[in-house]
């Protein structure tokens, strides 16, 4: 599947960079995600005395890079990539128990842009391959117990940008992501023994970001 995501990247973009007219932009920033997560929440409530969080949500830090260019007038084209992680800690017996995750993700988005010279906004679609590893550490233990997971989403986002200076913007923007994930199977992440179904990172989130963007 990653090879697959790299391929479809590089062709469509090889063929893009003799259009005439063509502009580039750079940006990076700093994203806030709400995200829900039910199997991760049976799996805290189960296993490890979290109360029962199923329909809550919680929150993720994002940090995002990307370039982008564009294809017609008002079409543009995004390959990024982000970083996001989150924490999850409770005092369980004698001990305190904590698990983390961190998902790496690269994205392919296709957007309509209205370009006002000064200001302007995207809005569009796209795809994501999602590599994360799950991190747990034990009551009475300091050995960290890691398993990888990998997957795919799909995305809507959309962007409004203002000019600073000639070339350089200022970027809030918005996006929703679906995620399906595969199960950890590490023997440790089951939710329940009783059902022995494994913990899956599967996720819908909804985020805000905020950035730079340097055109050229």
């Amino acid at each position: 599947m990653r090879k697959i995501f790299l391929f479809i990247c590089i062709s469509l973009l090889i063929p893009l960079l003799n259009v005439k007219g063509q502009e580039f932009y750079i940006s990076g920033g700093m994203g806030y995600n709400i995200v829900t997560m039910e199997k991760l929440n049976d799996y805290l409530h189960y296993n490890w005395n979290f109360r029962n969080r199923r329909d809550q949500t919680h929150s993720a830090i994002e940090f995002y890079g990307l370039i982008g260019t564009t294809l017609l007038p008002n079409v543009s084209v995004e390959t990024s990539f982000g970083y996001t992680l989150n924490s999850f800690t409770n005092n369980y017996g004698l001990g305190v128990y904590e698990f983390e995750y961190v998902f790496y993700i690269p994205e392919l988005n296709f957007l309509y842009d209205l370009n006002y010279g000064y200001y302007g906004f995207q809005a569009g679609f796209g795809i994501s391959y999602i590599l994360g590893s799950a991190n747990e550490t034990q009551p009475m233990t300091i050995q960290k117990i890691t398993e990888t997971t990998k997957g795919f989403a799909f995305n809507l986002k959309s962007t409004f940008y203002a000019s600073l200076s000639y070339t350089l913007q200022a970027e809030v923007g918005m996006s929703y992501r679906q995620a399906f994930m595969s199960d950890l199977m590490f023997d440790n992440f089951i939710i329940t023994q009783q059902h022995n179904e494994q913990l899956n990172l599967s996720f819908n989130s909804f985020g805000i970001k905020l950035g730079m963007r340097y055109r050229f």
